[in-house]
């Protein structure tokens, strides 16, 4: 698993904890600024008194620097018109006025006003004897002192949080990555049972999550009797079927050659060779479920043989491949019947020359069937994906709608992507399967020990 990529959960996991411990930092420092300016409110009301009551006699305009504190009192008209808020619910600006009120300084209105990026305090001054007036004075506010040691102290709790953190988050996701690649496997692979989770991380798991691998065991084991209950019934369908249909056959050949029953029996022979066709045909694509991925397939040699079973001549049907392109974890039956059912519909559908090419990209291997057919109609794609589905140009055509059906179930089975697209060159089906060079149940094992 990819830890540190972004979109990981893991990664966001490690993000939201550490923005956690910003906004703590953060609402500490806060805290801890509000406390200190709580505790020296009441110094700065008994140095500030003396000129809070000398401003009285003073004019409108009149100020006083107190270089005590470093600030300059004014005395106002009135209140400012830009941005200003109430004041009085301030913890420190109520300690302050409750301490001048110690000194016989009423304060009957104070308002904090933002003027020039400086904060401003307003203060409505009631003297005993003479008429309200209002001071304001930029706002003597306590900052934290910044010590090197608060860095160092900083630096080593980001450390050690990071470190927990990632120890945490390292704790509960990976029993959910596990978790997912044993799913992961188990569809790959269609093994008859969910893997065995070592005792290590189930010990670690959460409990939540151990309820969700049990869930998915019953549902993996209950789906595994479903498939194997119906390959069953089909197996005995098709037998019971087909050896009707033989009799029905070999009855109608044993008929008279006359001119009267030609017709009857070249109908019946052409009904029972459809139905025996449309037999084969659902069996395939039922079984396209039930095929284990366990073979290495070199796809170059498997497509020479395909190509070769059509028999038709090079400038119809023509094979672009390198001279070996393995593909692991796969089967040779169903890259053939890919191959087949997308090599038939381009011939059958389509417009010749068909050419398919194979490449190899890397990680992923490329396969391409290009026809100069008109393709499949727009808005229609995903509904031809489906059993039994056809389309309006082939419904005059021999068929039963199971050929693309069958490529998508093995293309999902392949994890691999199908895409459809036609330009200049014609109409283009693309499939995309991943190499997967590493057995996943070795990796899973490696990653649970």
């Amino acid at each position: 698993m990819k830890y540190w990529k972004y979109d990981s959960l893991f990664f966001r996991m490690a993000c939201a904890q550490i923005m956690l411990l910003g906004c703590c930092l953060l609402i500490i420092g806060g805290l801890m600024v509000v406390q200190r300016n709580q505790l020296l409110a009441p110094q700065y009301a008994i140095w500030l008194a003396p000129h809070i009551t000398a401003m009285g006699s003073q004019q409108v305009g009149a100020e006083i620097r107190v270089e005590e504190l470093g600030i300059t009192i004014r005395r106002r008209a009135g209140l400012p018109a830009g941005l200003k808020w109430h004041a009085e619910g301030f913890p420190a600006a109520f300690i302050f006025a409750s301490e001048l009120s110690r000194h016989r300084i009423a304060t009957d209105s104070l308002w904090v006003s933002l003027e020039n990026g400086h904060i401003n305090l307003w203060v409505r001054v009631q003297l005993p004897g003479s008429e309200p007036y209002w001071l304001s004075g930029n706002v003597p506010f306590a900052r934290l002192d910044w010590q090197p040691r608060m860095t160092a102290g900083v630096l080593i709790l980001i450390a050690l949080t990071s470190l927990v953190s990632w120890r945490f988050t390292l704790r509960v996701t990976r029993p959910l990555n596990q978790l997912r690649q044993r799913m992961q496997l188990h569809a790959q692979i269609g093994s008859h049972a969910l893997p065995a989770w070592t005792s290590t991380p189930l010990r670690q798991a959460p409990p939540e999550l151990v309820e969700m691998e049990k869930a998915y065991k019953s549902l993996a084991e209950r789906q595994q009797r479903n498939e194997h209950e119906r390959a069953l019934l089909l197996a005995g369908v098709s037998h019971d079927l087909r050896s009707p249909l033989s009799r029905i056959r070999l009855a109608a050949e044993m008929l008279p050659e006359t001119a009267d029953n030609a017709g009857g029996v070249a109908s019946i022979t052409r009904n029972v060779d459809l139905a025996d066709r449309l037999t084969a045909t659902f069996l395939e694509y039922v079984r396209t479920s039930a095929i284990e991925l366990n073979q290495s397939v070199d796809l170059a040699a498997v497509a020479h043989e395909v190509i070769a079973g059509f028999e038709r001549p090079e400038g119809v049907l023509q094979l672009q491949t390198p001279p070996s392109l393995v593909l692991h974890h796969a089967h040779e039956l169903l890259f053939q019947r890919l191959l087949v059912n997308l090599i038939d519909n381009a011939l059958k559908y389509g417009s010749t020359p068909v050419n398919v090419v194979l490449r190899d990209e890397d990680a992923f291997v490329r396969i391409i069937v290009v026809d100069t057919g008109a393709g499949l109609p727009q808005g229609e794609q995903g509904e031809l994906l489906h059993a039994f589905a056809r389309g309006d140009a082939s419904r005059n055509l021999p068929g039963f709608g199971l050929g693309l059906a069958i490529v998508q179930q093995i293309v999902s089975r392949l994890q691999g992507t199908l895409e459809f697209a036609h330009d200049g060159a014609g109409h283009q089906v693309i499939v995309r399967l991943p190499c997967r060079p590493d057995d996943p149940a070795v990796h899973l094992h490696q990653q649970e020990s």
